[in-house]
C-alpha cells in the first residue's frame, strides 16, 4: 500500500487502488493488519501530571521557599512551635490550590463527551458498525445524514451530500461535496472531495475510502501544533514571580543591615542571628500566597456559578488584563443557526426580525409591521417550507435541524406566520420531488393543494429566473419581462450586499396529464414568488458584549474560516469594524512576513479564510505586538491558536474536545456575554489582589522598619518573633483575605488595561506602602520606648507590657486601616462601611483572637505578653486612629496622589475600536 499525497487530487478509483481497498471492503484479517501498523484510530492526549505533582506544585514559589527555611530555622533553634505554624499555613494553602484544580479537572472530564465513537463502514461486503478507534487506511466509509466522520476520507460515491465543517474550517453553512479531483494546492476548503475527522454530515448519502486516521488526520495535525505552542506565565503568576524575587533581595538586605547593626550594638552571634530569622519572617508577607489562593479560589467558585468553568486559578485574572480578545465567528459571535433577515416578495422588501430556529419575531417594511396573513408573504414562505426535506425539533437546549441549515431558516420564517411544516404537509401531501443536484441549481416537490396538483421550486436566483414566465407582484401576476427581471436582480443584489445568503421560490400549477414531475416540463411553467435572504446572525449579546469590551479598552478581532464578504458584515453589524471596512484573507497573511503581519494586525480588526496555522500566527503577532491576547472558539480549527493565547476560552456545548483541552477557560454554555462578565471580574479579583498586597506589604514594611529604627538607636527589638509570626500568618491573613472579597467598586469597566508590564505593586503603591509603614514604625518605636505608661512591679514586666502595647497596637492599626485599603482613591464612608461585611466579622474574629493572647494565661506564655489596663489599651488605639485620619483627609484631598504606575498607558486604537475611558 503505497501513500497517497494529495488523495483530493487523484481520481477515486486511483486513491481507492493506492489504498488497496476494494469495492467489498477490506476483509478483517487485512484491517486487523493495518490497526497493528498504523494504530487506533484516536489522538494523542496530552499526558496529565500525576496528582502528587499537581500538589508539590502548590509550594513552587520563592516565598514559600524563604518560609521553608525561615521554618527550619526556628525548629532548629525555637523549638517545633513556630516552625508549625508556618508549616500549617503552607499546607492549607497548598489544599485549597489542589482542590480547586482537581475540580476543574473532573468538570473538564465531564464536558470532553463529543466524540465519534462509532463509524459505519463495509468490510468483505457487509455493512458494519465498528467502534472508531478501529478504522484503519482503506476502509470504506458509509455515510447517512447526520452520522459524525471518524476520520479522513476521499470521496468515491456522493448523493446530495453536504457536511457541516463548521468546527473545522468556520464554513457556517454545509459545505457542498462532490467525487471530482481538484487540484493538488487546494486549501482546505476548497477541497469539496474530503471528508474530515471530527465533522458532520448534514445531509445526503456518501460512501467514502479513509486515507487518513488518528494523529494523521487533519485533527491530528492541529493537535501536534498545539503540542509545539508555547504556554506563557499568565500576568499574575509573573506578577507574583516578580514580587517574591524582589522581596527576597530586599529581605536580604535588611537582614544584613541588621545583622551588622546588632553587631554594631553589642548584641551577641546567637540574638543577632534568630534576630535576622525575626527579619526574614517580618519582611515576607506569609499570608500573600494564602491570600491570593482563596480569592482565587472563591471566585471560580462563583464563576462556576455563572457557566463559566475555570481550569487554572490565574485565568480569570488573566483575562482581566486583555487588550485583545480574538474572536472565532460562526457559534461564538453568531448563534450558529441560519435565520431568514430580507424577503423580496411582491415589489415589496421586507425585513424579518428574530434569531434562529425558534419561531419569534415578525416582518416590516419600512418600519411598518406587515401582517403575518399577508397573501403572497404567506404564499412564499409556504413554498419555502413544503420544498424543504429539513427537520426543526426543539431540545432542552433550544432549537435544533436535522438537515440543511437554510431549509431549517426557512421553516423557522413560516412559522413567524403561523404555518407548520407538519400541519401544510399533511393538508398538502407530497406526491413527488426533485432533489437538489449542483448542476440543476435547483429542488422541486409536487404537492395535492386544494384538489388540483401544485409544483414548488426553491433554488439559485439566476436558474429560477431563467426557468419563470411569469412572477408575482402587488396587481396579481404578470408576465416577467425585463423590467421585472431588473427589479428582482435589484433585490439580490441589495441582500447580497448585506452578505445574505440569497434563495428564490417559485410556484406552478402541474396538472395531472403532465406525468411524474419533470424538470423538462417546469421550463416557462414557473411563477416567479419572490427572494428570501439568510444568515447565520449574531448573537445580540454578543453586539452588547463587544460594545461593552471596547468601552473598556479591550480590542475585539474576529477571525474566521468564513467568507470575507459574510465576515465583513457580521463584524460591522456587531461594532468589530465600520460598514465597508474589508477582511484580510489567509491568502494575504501567507504571502507577509511577521513584521508586515504585526502592522496588519494593528490595522484590520476581521480575518478571513483563515486556516488553523493562520490564526496562531495572528496571535503571536498580536503577542510580539505587546498585547495581552485572550483567544476564543469552539471549532478544532481554533485549537493552537487556544493553546497559543494568553489565555483561551472554548466552547462547552457547542466546542470540540480538542478545543475543551487547550483552553484555559470553558464557557459551558456557550454564552459570549459570560466573557465579559469574566473580564469585569478579572479585573475586579486585581484590584482585590492589589488591596490584599498592599495591606500586607504595608505590615511588613512597618514590621521591619520598627525593627531596624529599635536596634539601631536602642540596641533591642520591640517585638518577639513569634508575635510577627502571628501578626503576618493570623492577623494579616484574616485582613488580606476579606479584602480580597470586596465588591467591585462598578467602574472596573470604565478603567483602561493596564500595561502588561504593571504587575500588582506600581510605583504609587510603593510609596505609599512606605509612608504608611514609615508611620506605624515610628509611632510604634516611640510608644515602646517613650510613652509615659504605667509603672509596673519589676522591669521584665514593665518590657512585656510596652512589647505588648506594640504588639496590640500593630494588630490595631491592621484592622483599623484595612478599611482605608479597600481603595487606593476613595475613602471608607465612600465605600461604605458595612458594604463588606466580610470584613467585620475579620475584624471582630480577629480582634478577639488578639484578646485572647493578652489576657489567656497559656497565651501569656506562649506569646510572651502581659495583661492590659484600659490606659494602656488606649495607647494600641493611637497609631490606628491617626492613621485612618490622615488618610481620609488625604482621599478627600488628593485622591490620586499615589496613582503612578496603576494602568496601562493611553494606546491608539484602530477604526472601530474606541480608546479607553481614562488612563494612568
Amino acid at each position: 500500500m503505497r501513500r497517497v499525497q494529495h488523495p483530493w487530487a487523484e481520481p477515486p478509483g486511483e486513491v481507492l487502488k493506492a489504498l488497496e481497498g476494494s469495492a467489498d471492503g477490506l476483509s478483517s484479517a487485512a484491517a486487523r493488519e493495518r490497526l497493528a501498523q498504523y494504530g487506533p484510530n484516536t489522538l494523542r492526549t496530552r499526558d496529565r501530571d500525576a496528582w502528587y505533582v499537581l500538589f508539590l506544585r502548590q509550594f513552587a514559589n520563592p516565598l514559600v521557599y524563604m518560609l521553608i527555611g525561615a521554618a527550619g530555622v526556628k525548629a532548629y533553634f525555637k523549638g517545633p512551635v513556630d516552625a508549625a505554624v508556618i508549616g500549617a499555613v503552607l499546607l492549607f494553602m497548598a489544599l485549597i490550590g489542589f482542590v480547586q484544580e482537581m475540580k476543574a479537572r473532573k468538570a473538564m472530564a465531564a464536558l470532553l463527551s463529543l466524540s465519534a465513537p462509532k463509524a459505519k463502514v463495509r468490510r468483505q461486503g457487509r455493512r458494519a458498525l465498528l467502534d472508531a478507534a478501529e478504522l484503519v487506511p482503506g476502509d470504506l466509509l458509509v455515510l447517512e445524514a447526520g452520522d459524525r466522520i471518524a476520520a479522513d476520507a476521499r470521496l468515491l460515491e456522493s448523493a446530495n451530500l453536504k457536511v457541516n465543517e463548521s468546527t473545522f474550517t468556520g464554513e457556517s453553512l454545509p459545505v457542498e461535496k462532490g467525487v471530482p479531483a481538484v487540484a493538488p494546492d487546494a486549501r482546505l476548503h476548497e477541497r469539496r472531495n474530503m471528508l474530515f475527522m471530527g465533522t458532520a454530515v448534514s445531509q445526503g448519502r456518501g460512501l467514502a475510502v479513509v486515507t487518513a486516521t488518528g494523529m494523521a488526520t487533519e485533527i491530528g495535525g492541529i493537535a501536534e501544533a498545539m503540542g509545539g505552542a508555547k504556554k506563557e506565565k499568565t500576568p499574575l503568576q509573573q506578577s507574583i514571580d516578580n514580587l517574591g524575587h524582589s522581596l527576597i533581595w530586599v529581605v536580604l538586605g535588611a537582614c544584613i543591615v541588621l545583622i551588622a547593626v546588632g553587631l554594631l550594638r553589642g548584641m551577641g552571634w546567637i540574638d543577632v542571628f534568630l534576630l535576622a530569622v525575626a527579619a526574614a519572617v517580618a519582611g515576607i508577607p506569609e499570608g500573600l500566597p494564602a491570600a491570593v489562593t482563596i480569592v482565587l479560589a472563591i471566585c471560580v467558585s462563583r464563576m462556576a456559578a455563572r457557566n463559566v468553568i475555570i481550569r487554572k486559578l490565574t485565568a480569570v485574572e488573566t483575562l482581566g488584563t486583555a487588550t485583545v480578545i480574538c474572536s472565532d465567528k460562526t457559534g461564538t459571535l453568531t448563534v450558529n443557526q441560519m435565520t431568514v433577515r430580507a424577503i423580496w416578495t411582491g415589489g415589496r422588501y421586507l425585513t424579518v426580525s428574530g434569531s434562529g430556529y425558534g419561531g419569534d419575531g415578525g416582518f416590516e417594511q419600512d418600519g411598518r409591521h406587515i401582517d403575518p396573513d399577508d397573501g403572497d408573504l404567506s404564499r412564499l414562505l409556504r413554498a419555502g417550507a413544503l420544498c424543504n426535506d429539513a427537520i426543526l425539533s426543539r431540545t432542552d437546549a433550544g432549537w435544533d435541524v436535522m438537515g440543511d441549515p437554510t431549509e431549517g431558516a426557512l421553516l423557522a420564517a413560516a412559522a413567524k406566520t403561523g404555518l407548520k411544516k407538519e400541519e401544510l404537509e399533511q393538508k398538502y401531501p407530497r406526491l413527488g420531488e426533485i432533489p437538489f443536484e449542483s448542476e440543476q441549481q435547483y429542488m422541486a416537490t409536487l404537492h395535492v393543494e386544494d384538489g388540483r396538483r401544485v409544483a414548488y421550486v426553491k433554488g439559485s436566483v439566476e436558474r429560477l429566473l431563467g426557468l419563470c414566465g411569469r412572477i408575482q407582484t402587488p396587481r396579481g401576476e404578470q408576465a416577467l419581462d425585463e423590467g421585472q427581471r431588473q427589479s428582482v436582480v435589484a433585490a439580490n443584489d441589495r441582500m447580497a450586499g448585506e452578505a445574505l445568503r440569497v434563495l428564490a421560490a417559485a410556484v406552478a400549477d402541474y396538472p395531472a396529464e403532465l406525468g411524474p414531475l419533470d424538470p423538462t416540463r417546469l421550463q416557462g411553467r414557473l411563477v416567479f414568488l419572490g427572494l428570501v435572504g439568510m444568515i447565520d446572525p449574531p448573537r445580540e449579546e454578543a453586539r452588547r458584549a463587544i460594545q461593552t469590551c471596547q468601552r473598556a479598552g479591550i480590542r475585539v478581532a474576529m477571525i474566521t474560516g468564513d467568507s470575507p464578504i459574510t465576515a465583513a458584515a457580521i463584524a460591522a453589524q456587531l461594532g468589530i469594524c465600520k460598514p465597508g471596512d474589508a477582511a484580510l484573507v489567509g491568502r494575504e497573511i501567507e504571502a507577509m512576513d511577521d513584521e508586515a503581519l504585526i502592522s496588519a494586525c494593528r490595522e484590520r480588526a476581521v480575518f478571513a479564510r483563515i486556516e488553523p496555522l493562520h490564526k496562531l500566527r495572528i496571535v503571536n503577532a498580536f503577542k510580539r505586538d505587546g498585547q495581552v491576547v485572550a483567544m476564543t472558539g469552539d471549532g478544532v480549527n481554533d485549537a493552537p491558536a487556544l493553546e497559543a493565547a494568553g489565555i483561551g476560552v472554548a466552547m462547552g456545548i457547542t466546542g470540540t474536545d480538542v478545543a475543551k483541552e487547550a483552553a484555559d477557560m470553558v464557557l459551558s454554555d456557550d454564552n459570549f456575554a459570560s466573557i465579559v462578565a469574566a473580564v469585569e471580574e478579572g479585573r475586579v479579583i486585581f484590584n482585590r489582589l492589589r488591596s490584599a498586597t498592599f495591606f500586607l506589604l504595608m505590615t511588613c514594611t512597618a514590621e521591619l522598619l520598627t525593627l531596624f529604627l529599635s536596634v539601631a538607636f536602642y540596641g533591642e527589638s520591640p517585638l518577639e518573633p513569634i508575635q510577627i509570626l502571628w501578626i503576618n500568618l493570623v492577623t494579616g491573613a484574616m485582613a488580606a483575605i476579606p479584602l480580597g472579597l470586596e465588591p467591585g467598586i462598578g467602574d472596573e469597566l470604565s478603567q483602561p488595561p493596564r500595561e502588561p508590564g504593571v504587575g500588582l505593586v506600581y510605583p504609587g503603591m510603593v510609596l505609599r506602602i512606605l509612608l504608611a509603614g514609615l508611620f506605624l514604625s515610628l509611632t510604634a518605636t516611640w510608644i515602646f520606648h517613650h510613652a509615659p505608661l504605667p509603672g509596673a512591679v519589676d522591669a521584665a514586666t514593665a518590657h512585656g507590657i510596652r512589647q505588648t502595647v506594640v504588639f496590640t497596637g500593630i494588630v490595631v492599626f491592621e484592622w483599623l486601616f484595612a478599611f482605608q485599603a479597600r481603595s487606593a482613591e476613595k475613602g471608607v464612608f465612600r465605600l461604605g462601611i458595612l458594604r463588606n461585611p466580610w470584613l467585620l466579622v475579620g475584624m471582630v474574629a480577629g480582634l478577639s483572637l488578639q484578646a485572647l493572647v493578652v489576657y489567656l494565661p497559656a497565651a501569656n506564655r506562649v506569646f510572651h505578653t502581659q495583661p492590659l489596663t484600659p490606659i494602656e489599651v488606649a495607647w494600641t488605639l493611637i497609631p490606628g486612629v491617626l492613621a485612618v485620619a490622615a488618610e481620609s483627609i488625604r482621599k478627600q484631598f488628593a485622591p490620586t496622589l499615589f496613582g503612578r504606575g496603576q494602568w496601562r498607558r493611553a494606546a491608539q486604537h484602530p477604526a472601530g475600536q474606541p480608546p479607553a475611558g481614562r488612563n494612568g
